[in-house]
């Protein structure tokens, strides 16, 4: 299997045959072909080419999937006590490149090609709905009165004096101190 490590973008990846990777916006349409010429490494098993700085008879080729955008960056700018602020959102674009093969003096490497999933089979009908005719039983089944019990009555609310216990008398007297006899009264 061979390896390789591309620049796209000023960005570096390191990519085989049928890897999918998003690189920085390209001029080329879905569904295309574009060529990588920017190769600084290529690795094939043991054997590895290392670029001064691009690897000379290498290639990538990969297949524009899609363009899109990534998420939404936020950018804010605040100066405390002045009533300055600055929102300024960005969604940086991209390109979705799928990794067809990789070429490197005679040795190409291909992604293997994906059979197509054999097409689903479309979910049966539902069956129409009957409704159910209204029949009135022949006899009606005797049905004994079922012993009711009294509803429970639902829960007070009591207010905040009756939710908190009363202290006991006892309780409630704070103690006495002794009186501290001043030195005048001696």
């Amino acid at each position: 299997m061979i390896d390789a490590v591309i620049r796209s973008g000023g960005k570096q990846y390191r990519v085989h045959a049928g890897s999918v990777l998003d690189v920085a916006t390209l001029d080329a349409a879905p569904g295309s072909r574009v060529e990588l010429r920017e190769v600084l490494l290529v690795s094939d098993g043991d054997k590895v080419t290392v670029g001064n700085p691009t690897v000379a008879d290498a290639l990538v080729v990969a297949e524009v999937v899609e363009h899109g955008k990534g998420r939404k960056v936020i950018s804010f700018k605040y100066k405390a006590k002045t009533r300055y602020r600055r929102k300024r959102g960005h969604r940086q674009g991209f390109t979705k490149l799928s990794v067809k093969e990789i070429r490197h003096g005679d040795a190409v490497a291909t992604a293997p090609e994906r059979r197509a999933a054999p097409p689903e089979p479309e979910p049966a009908a539902p069956a129409p709905r009957r409704r159910a005719r209204a029949q009135a039983p022949a006899e009606a089944p005797a049905v004994e009165p079922a012993l009711e019990e009294a509803p429970k009555p639902a829960p007070r609310r009591r207010t905040r004096a009756q939710a908190t216990p009363e202290p006991a008398a006892e309780a409630k007297a704070a103690p006495r101190r002794r009186a501290r006899a001043s030195k005048t009264q001696e």
